[in-house]
């Protein structure tokens, strides 16, 4: 993934220490001219994260502090990168987490809470139960973006005049957060729609979140349910377009003999099925802008020292101001696409249009 220098890369949490400065862990109420933030995070080679690391330090670029980014594959090697880090007595200016899976996390949550270091969370938003653990999340609205993919899902079957009937999921890693209030957002949304139909036959766990693990789980739940099912959910689209590639190879054609939708577009290929009718819609959830949405709302509160009990959706039209504290929950926008070539050019977050934000190979 290109960094273009902002981000550095760090493969020990045991050298992270001598990295940073020995700045104060608390809100500032007065924005530092300096400093150091650690983002603890998941794999770069998934392009996801390798982008939300880029919005994280160009915003933080903007106010002159430096980002230390430490990548884990797990959440056990993520909490001993965050002990290491505590152990060693490091205090950056802040800390955003990623965490591999956002239920194991609350441990270390709790942990850089304790020394006094603001903690901003993203990618998986934390219950209510775990507010006392963390400044402020900035990310996507997850339950939000499995009801759009529902509601996408249904206005495809309404214009092509099919009738729903049963379907399929294709989740992600199992514990995985944010795939948990997808599934349950699209599962409420369908039931809400359907009460009386649109059965889920299988909703099955993967090993990742790409295109080979959506092919994976879409070669063993496709033929296992052939003639059964007439739509498929992918938790996003390339894990939608894996299990296409599947249905192919069992003589289904995808917008025709079964309607598919991810509801999270990623990259030219993905948005190509969906501009083509393959998907029946999607949705812009821009990894650059949800690191940048962290870095916002961290930056408000090293502005402030406060922040707004409560939830707010952010305007697509510019970040929020750090002249006013964040509030707990800050969501990213998650604009829908019709999939037309125009959505894809006219839609702006934050400056930047659908085709740049949808294309992050």
């Amino acid at each position: 993934m290109e960094n273009n220098g902002k981000v550095r890369r760090d493969a020990s949490a045991l050298m992270l220490a001598a990295a940073l400065s020995a700045a104060g862990g608390a809100a500032f109420a007065d924005l530092p001219e300096s400093g150091s933030i650690v983002m603890f995070g998941q794999s770069r080679e998934n392009p996801y994260f390798g982008q939300n690391a880029v919005g994280v330090a160009d915003v933080a670029q903007e106010f002159g502090w430096e980002v230390t980014y430490v990548e884990s594959s797990t959440q056990e090697q993520q909490d001993a990168a965050i002990q290491q880090l505590l152990a060693t007595g490091g205090k950056p200016i802040g800390i955003v987490l990623n965490p591999v899976s956002g239920a194991a996390a609350v441990a270390s949550e709790m942990s850089i809470t304790q020394a006094g270091i603001p903690l901003v969370l993203l990618n998986q938003a934390p219950v209510p139960e775990q507010s006392a653990l963390f400044v402020a999340y900035g990310g996507v609205n997850d339950y939000l973006s499995g009801v759009n993919a529902a509601q996408l899902l249904i206005a495809g079957a309404d214009a092509a005049g099919v009738e729903l009937g049963d379907g399929l999921i294709v989740n992600t890693v199992a514990g995985h957060a944010a795939a948990q209030q997808r599934v349950q957002g699209f599962r409420d949304e369908m039931a809400r729609s359907f009460p009386d139909g649109a059965h889920i036959l299988a909703d099955v766990n993967s090993g990742g979140f790409l295109e080979n693990e959506g092919y994976a789980v879409g070669s063993q739940i496709i033929p296992a349910n052939a003639g059964k099912f007439n739509w498929v959910y992918g938790v996003n689209d390339a894990l939608a377009y894996g299990a296409m590639r599947a249905a192919r190879e069992n003589g289904i054609a995808p917008g025709e003999d079964v309607l598919f939708v991810g509801g999270t577009c990623m990259n030219a290929t993905t948005n190509e099925a969906v501009m083509n009718g393959e998907l029946v819609g999607t949705s812009v959830q821009a990894p650059y802008i949800e690191g940048a949405a962290a870095m916002w709302a961290l930056a408000a509160y090293l502005n402030t020292g406060e922040v707004i009990d409560g939830e707010r959706e952010l305007s697509p039209d510019s970040p929020p101001s750090i002249d006013e504290p964040p509030y707990k929950w800050n969501f990213m926008p998650n604009t829908m696409l019709d999939g037309s070539a125009a959505s894809y050019a006219e839609t702006r977050i934050w400056g930047r249009t659908a085709s740049e934000l949808c294309d992050y190979n």
